[in-house]
């Protein structure tokens, strides 16, 4: 019997630790770093290239200025998003959500100058008190469903969360699918988390 109820407890925290390592966020660091020497024939060849692997899904784009490297690891609400320079160092990285549209830096993402030197520090969650793991919380009380690991364009409507200040005011946004042709629009203030409104409008798929 006690070996039966030590197992038990080691699935219970196995299974809690899995849960927790889902919606854990990626850690971003202030180390100088360059891009990934694998993925350089692939930018010297192509402006944009994407690719599936085994861990999640990989964006990079090119233009005149910089590099875009973008990584959604599979299972995660989380987008890794990483700038370079042309010459391959790192210009700025941080957290975003993880899909292509209505996204919004989230925590704190860190800036270089040319020679690697870090030059800014800017924790983008400060205003709101009311966090992005409470707004989660919130999200999964009201069974919100929202769409882990890579999302693509064309793939349907997917939950959405914004946040902005309005009226000198933090506020969070999120917009679901309540039913299959009604959209619902929620309202949330962004330091005490109280609900400011409900707004519900007909959804259709184009």
């Amino acid at each position: 019997m006690k070996k039966l109820f030590l197992l038990i407890n080691l699935l219970i925290v196995i299974s809690c630790h899995s849960q927790k390592k889902n919606i854990m966020r990626p850690k971003i660091d202030d180390k100088i770093e360059s891009l990934d020497t694998i993925l350089l024939d692939h930018i010297d060849k192509l402006e944009n290239y994407s690719k599936k692997t085994d861990s999640g899904y990989i964006q990079i784009m090119r233009n005149q200025t910089n590099i875009s490297y973008q990584f959604t690891p599979n299972d995660s609400l989380y987008k890794i998003v990483k700038i370079y320079y042309l010459n391959y160092m790192i210009y700025n990285k941080g957290l975003t959500l993880n899909l292509p549209w209505t996204t919004f830096p989230l925590g704190i993402w860190y800036e270089f100058d040319k020679d690697g030197k870090l030059v800014k520090k800017i924790n983008y969650d400060e205003p709101y008190k009311f966090t992005f793991d409470e707004v989660l919380a919130f999200c999964k009380a009201e069974n919100i469903k929202l769409s882990k690991g890579p999302v693509l364009q064309g793939t349907g409507f997917h939950t959405t969360i914004r946040r902005r200040i309005e009226k000198e005011k933090p506020i969070w946004e999120i917009q679901w699918k309540k039913k299959p042709d009604v959209l619902e629009t929620i309202i949330l203030d962004g330091v005490s988390g109280k609900v400011l409104s409900k707004r519900e409008s007909q959804y259709v798929n184009n």
